[in-house]
């Protein structure tokens, strides 16, 4: 390849350049760096925008095999506003990839999440393969970094079939490696293992030293997990050296934080901390944010060992710090709303082109009008053109209505995702200073372990009681913030989403609304969407609190009839107007004061019923309550 690069001049030797660049990148990157400005500079001087773009996006990845995030942002920045200019699909869509990939490692999975997904819409339309499967890795980190380790892994799965299919020995590595770390976090480690060993054999066949290594990062971990301390020893310390072979700073960070949890295990607080300083020094370098998180809490976790709580609280302050920054970024921008906005931009794209089409089609249209007047035989060509004039029409009213469909669907979607937004933050609010305050509680009772004090003893038990009561309330909160997308196969318990519900509403209703609950004794498990079904429960005895008045009754019971479960919410408040009560279900539709209500409560309710397969009956009279009847298939 380098003879070939001497003898050629020109694009040929631009593009010469370029393959190896990509032949070089991960185990040689300053050779690669050296290649790239070299074809930078021939494609400007040659003024072929086309190959500065590329020359740009492979700079751009030489920086990110090194861990240089920033700088890889900005070259592939510069490359793919070329690539819009030139309106190029396959590089446009390149630079989606690269630029999602690079805002997952900077922390920013919301705008992460929104590039990836559009590289592989733009992937799927042109018909291209390649890349294919790296894009798909690139999304399933974006899950496995927000919790949701299942639908991580279903990207993981299909990523490798791609790769398999088209034999990209380095795009199953990746695959392999990303999988093994899901399932290391989900505490699968027999599949881990399987994982890591398999992606460490193909990198050794495709001589992949970046991708090798972080298998040998994965096998250490797993024999760190199941207690097998020097069989990590080696395979971390082989990781860190092949790292620091290629200058990989995110491989080197990340080996060097295995290697002071190892210490750690060991008992070694000298050794932990000092391998700790060295990953933590090289995660700032690069702006690793969740690297940064995971050494904080490794910091705290060391100086608890060691008995020095000033040092502990220091580092447990600042992993709050961080870890909120990190959770706005995962959590107040709801993930699953951006395939529905996606959508919604494509539907108004398609809109657009067709009204400009119909326009169009009117002035030709008037032109014929015109000249008909005066041929006669052209009357013909008018009517012909009129009925396709008509078509167009139907077809923008068929395509104005899907527009509306998917802007109401996002709408309510929203709506929907607010619930489970504010107990997502609330649970994160509060397990905090319960952690605080159980940590300390337990610093104190060892302190006095020796000073038996009986009512020291019973003020432990009574904060201890405390702690444990809002531990279970925060649990409570844990259904309605679920992740993921609408997953109709859990098998749902409906009276523990009863009782979950009415713990939330507990300060609402104790005092004021006496429960009775009649629940049936046979099996009440269905299959749905645990989060929806807690939702739905919800907005229903929420409404029937909301109806009575200073004090009333609400009655909760279930029963089984055939193959359905019936559900019965009977409150004794000021009842429906009968005028109303078929307008219930209709979205917006309240009657409450402007401000105090969306009117999408019970329209959403509905809509969660019959997407499980059943329904929902309501009987009302004014002054004396309302009975709600849902049956849901078992």
């Amino acid at each position: 390849m380098l003879r070939t690069i001497e003898s050629s001049s020109g694009k040929e030797k631009i593009e010469a350049l370029h393959l190896i660049i990509m032949e070089t990148w991960l185990n040689y990157p300053d050779q690669a760096m050296a290649y790239g400005q070299e074809a930078f500079e021939l494609s400007t001087a040659l003024g072929d925008s086309m190959l500065i773009s590329k020359s740009l996006r492979l700079i751009a990845g030489v920086y990110f095999y090194r861990g240089d995030f920033e700088f890889s942002l900005e070259y592939n920045t510069r490359a793919f506003d070329i690539a819009v200019a030139l309106n190029d699909s396959s590089l446009i869509n390149n630079g989606y990839n690269n630029i999602g990939l690079l805002y997952y490692n900077l922390g920013n999975y919301q705008l992460a999440l929104e590039f990836l997904l559009r590289a592989i819409n733009m992937k799927e339309k042109i018909g291209e393969r390649y890349g294919m499967a790296i894009t798909l890795n690139n999304i399933g980190l974006v899950y496995h970094r927000v919790g949701n380790y299942e639908q991580a892994e279903e990207y993981f799965k299909i990523a490798y079939e791609r790769a398999y299919g088209i034999n990209k020995k380095n795009d199953q590595i990746y695959s392999l490696n990303n999988a093994g770390f899901t399932y290391l976090a989900s505490e699968k480690y027999e599949d881990a293992f399987i994982h890591f060993r398999d992606g460490w054999l193909i990198s050794q066949e495709n001589d992949n030293t970046n991708w090798g290594s972080a298998s040998l990062r994965g096998l250490g971990s797993v024999y760190l997990v199941r207690g097998q301390l020097d069989s990590a020893q080696y395979f971390l310390m082989k990781s860190l050296t092949n790292s620091q072979g290629i200058d990989d700073k995110k491989g080197i960070a990340e080996s060097y934080y295995f290697l002071a949890k190892l210490a750690l295990e060991q008992d070694d607080f000298s050794k932990a901390l000092s391998e700790l300083d060295k990953g933590h020094q090289k995660s700032k370098q690069i702006q690793l944010r969740q690297q940064q998180l995971d050494n904080l809490d490794l910091y705290a976790k060391i100086y608890r060992e060691m008995g020095i709580e000033k040092k502990e609280n220091e580092y447990l302050k600042a992993y709050i710090n961080l870890s909120d920054s990190l959770f706005e970024d995962a959590v107040s921008r709801n993930l699953v709303l951006i395939p529905i906005k996606l959508k919604e931009e494509e539907d108004r794209f398609i809109l657009t082109q067709q009204k400009s089409q119909i326009q169009e089609q009117a002035q030709t249209n008037q032109r014929f009008f015109i000249i008909i007047l005066i041929i006669a035989p052209l009357v013909l060509i008018l009517i012909i053109l009129l009925r396709k004039n008509n078509k167009k029409h139907r077809e923008l009213q068929l395509n104005n209505e899907k527009l509306k469909k998917t802007q109401k669907l996002l709408i309510t979607s929203e709506k929907m995702a607010s619930l489970g937004v504010l107990a997502a933050g609330v649970g994160h609010e509060i397990n905090n200073p319960l952690n605080f305050i159980k940590n300390g509680i337990e610093a104190l009772s060892m302190k006095l372990e020796n000073n038996k004090d009986e009512e020291l003893e019973s003020y432990f038990k009574i904060i201890n009681e405390g702690v444990s009561r809002a531990t279970n309330i925060v649990k409570s909160l844990s259904h309605f913030s679920r992740k993921g997308g609408p997953n109709k196969n859990e098998a749902c318990n409906i009276h523990e989403i009863i009782e979950n519900c009415l713990l939330i509403l507990h300060n609402r209703i104790r005092n004021r609304v006496r429960i009775i609950t009649n629940f049936t004794k046979k099996n009440v498990i269905l299959k749905g969407n645990e989060g929806r079904l807690h939702q739905a429960m919800m907005n229903i005895i929420s409404n029937a609190e909301q109806a009575i008045g200073d004090e009333g009754t609400i009655e909760i019971s279930t029963a089984q009839k055939n193959n359905m479960l019936e559900i019965k919410v009977k409150d004794d408040g000021e009842g429906i107007p009968e005028e109303n009560l078929m307008k219930i279900s209709d979205p917006f539709f309240t009657t409450k004061a402007p401000g105090e209500g969306t009117g999408l409560g019970l329209f959403i309710t509905f809509s969660i019923i019959e997407e499980h397969g059943g329904q929902v009956e309501v009987h009302s009279n004014i002054q004396e309550g309302t009975t709600f009847y849902i049956k849901l298939p078992l």
